[in-house]
């Protein structure tokens, strides 16, 4: 990590009240225009039309009795995340999902980008894995694959559909399309438009029938 990100790690804590109180203002009127609920998590900075922004200061997505706050018995239709998964451990990602599940609609679509263990490409795992040399994998606490992150997920009553990911194999598979499922970034598609250089491992959780 350099200087300037030790930096902003330690100022961008302080202004979380007054980004609370924003985020209650434009909350409340998110809620009276949207009858459905579609939550970008973790979103940095990103803004799509319909979906409301949220990041630590505004939601942690480990903690049920914030969601209990915020949704106020309303339940949530959709949510996006996009390379946030990574930077949790094993328990923080097992208590997001049970939240996803406890809070999300019949019909939620958990729509889960992260960087893919599977890549073939070495310098890739280089710059994405824990401690890696990637900008943000200093903070990065595990590496997915399809399988160990769709196990997580499937605990908590879930079921995956795959969008795009490398196998074990190495062979990379794709489906992925700019949807209202939640538009990804850093996809294979809208990050490099090469596979091989660049892919995110993307998973569509629905729950279970």
């Amino acid at each position: 990590m350099n200087t300037f990100s030790r930096i902003r790690q330690k100022i961008y804590p302080l202004f979380f009240p007054l980004y609370r109180v924003v985020s209650s203002v434009k909350w409340k009127k998110y809620l009276r225009e949207n009858k459905k609920i579609r939550l970008n998590i973790g979103a940095g900075d990103t803004f799509y039309p319909g979906w409301f922004w949220t990041d630590l200061a505004t939601l942690d997505m480990t903690d049920r009795n914030q969601y209990l706050k915020l949704l106020g018995g309303r339940k949530i239709n959709k949510i996006l995340c996009e390379h946030v998964l990574e930077h949790l451990d094993d328990d923080q990602v097992k208590k997001f999902a049970e939240c996803a599940a406890e809070f999300g609609a019949e019909d939620i679509c958990v729509r889960i980008a992260v960087p893919d263990g599977f890549h073939t490409n070495p310098d890739y795992i280089d710059k994405v894995k824990p401690f890696g040399s990637g900008k943000g994998a200093h903070d990065h606490k595990q590496l997915f694959n399809y399988k160990n992150l769709s196990a997580v997920f499937e605990k908590a009553d879930f079921k995956a559909e795959l969008i795009e990911y490398w196998d074990e194999h190495g062979v990379f598979h794709t489906v992925y399309e700019d949807d209202d499922k939640g538009y990804v970034r850093r996809s294979a598609k809208n990050k490099s438009g090469d596979h091989n250089v660049y892919s995110s491992l993307i998973i569509d959780f629905y729950k279970s029938k």
